[in-house]
């Protein structure tokens, strides 16, 4: 039996990587042995559904960390290095020429853009492009060392194909949990006569979660019934937290904040909903070309979705007339959106049954198939 070792960038277990894990019980149907090395706050091994988890402890050290990461990937003697993220493609530059591994980068996000860009309390951005250059130059040399690049979106498959096989393995949620037929009593009960507009994620200034909270003031004053749910995820902590925990607070009667919610409890809530948002913003390049992965989840319980103007996202939408692409970031314009989605009833209808009639298609099932290529090719 091939066995695998898959490399993490940043802590596995917690919260649990769903991209990783989902990756490594998939790989282990398709016949492999996999192990998966991971940064952690003390170093232990554990088993998980047949999969061995080693972790390393954090080291306050510069690179120690990854020194270690490398010398228990080099232990293992794996047939197939399966690298995630940014740190673990340098690596590489060691492991290609210590081993006769073959070696799959999964590529996450932009990371000239993400690593390169700071986004302050305020939302305000500063982009370092100095620092974006040399991250650029640094994938290019290790780039070498990959057989195949994964990635999640089609401009960066484009960016990259031109080095190595560069494929995508979009992040779709596993069927089994999440699907429009998960429903729970205690959550309809919750939510009965309401109309509910969900997000799914952490209270986030750079995620518009500040834009959200002003239209809603709008929307309530034409929608008293309408209850906005914030699914799991914590406030930022930033200047602007005070601001937001204070108006949770004052609208309580109309916003819930779950909590945190397990990955495998998250679909009841957005199969009761009505109407989930996305309200990224265009910061940076990473967020422009971006696919959140709650897009997706909506998607797959069939909620229809309502979101800012970023170009990979409104492709899904308009290509499935699922939901509405706001032109704006004003208050009143997202308000009115809506509002309106709320109000018009057929409206409504049309997009909600053409959500439902699309939400199969995006489930994990279907990327396996990806994966299977990337490996068996």
């Amino acid at each position: 039996m091939a066995s695998v070792g898959i490399i993490c960038d940043r802590e596995l277990l917690k919260p649990m990587d769903q991209r990783v894990w989902k990756q490594a019980t998939s790989i282990k149907k398709m016949g492999y042995d996999v192990e998966i090395i991971t940064p952690h706050h003390k170093t232990y091994t554990r088993t998980m559904q047949k999969i061995k988890i080693h972790c390393i402890e954090k080291s306050k050290l510069p690179g120690i960390t990854a020194l270690n990461l490398i010398i228990k990937t080099l232990k293992g003697k794996y047939d197939i290095l399966h690298c995630h993220e940014f740190n673990p493609l340098l690596y590489t530059i060691i492991l290609k020429k210590l081993t006769n591994s073959k070696i799959i980068w999964d590529c996450h996000e932009d990371y000239p853009s993400l690593i390169s860009t700071k986004i302050n309390g305020n939302g305000l951005v500063k982009e370092n492009k100095n620092l974006g250059s040399l991250i650029s130059l640094l994938i290019k040399l290790a780039i070498r060392n990959v057989d195949t690049v994964l990635t999640i979106t089609p401009p960066l498959v484009k960016r990259y194909r031109k080095y190595k096989k560069t494929l995508i393995l979009p992040n779709f949620p596993p069927s089994n949990l999440f699907n429009k037929n998960l429903k729970n009593d205690d959550i309809k009960r919750r939510y009965a006569n309401k109309q509910v507009l969900i997000y799914q994620g952490g209270i986030k200034r750079g995620r518009g979660m500040g834009l959200i909270l002003s239209s809603l003031d709008i929307v309530k004053r034409e929608i008293p019934d309408l209850v906005f749910v914030v699914l799991g995820g914590e406030i930022e902590k930033t200047g602007w937290s005070n601001e937001s925990e204070k108006f949770l607070v004052d609208h309580n009667d109309s916003i819930i904040t779950t909590g945190w919610v397990d990955y495998d409890k998250m679909a009841p809530y957005l199969a009761q909903a009505d109407l989930g948002i996305i309200m990224n913003r265009p910061t940076h390049y990473n967020n422009r070309i971006g696919l959140p992965n709650k897009l997706f989840e909506y998607l797959a319980c069939g909620l229809p979705v309502i979101s800012s103007n970023l170009p990979e996202i409104k492709k899904i939408i308009e290509r499935n007339e699922c939901g509405i692409i706001l032109d704006s970031e004003e208050p009143k314009k997202i308000a009115k959106s809506i509002i309106d989605f709320f109000s018009n009833k057929n409206k409504k209808k049309v997009i909600t049954e053409k959500s439902n009639n699309i939400s199969s298609k995006y489930s994990w099932e279907r990327c396996e198939k990806i994966l299977d290529f990337a490996y068996n090719s």
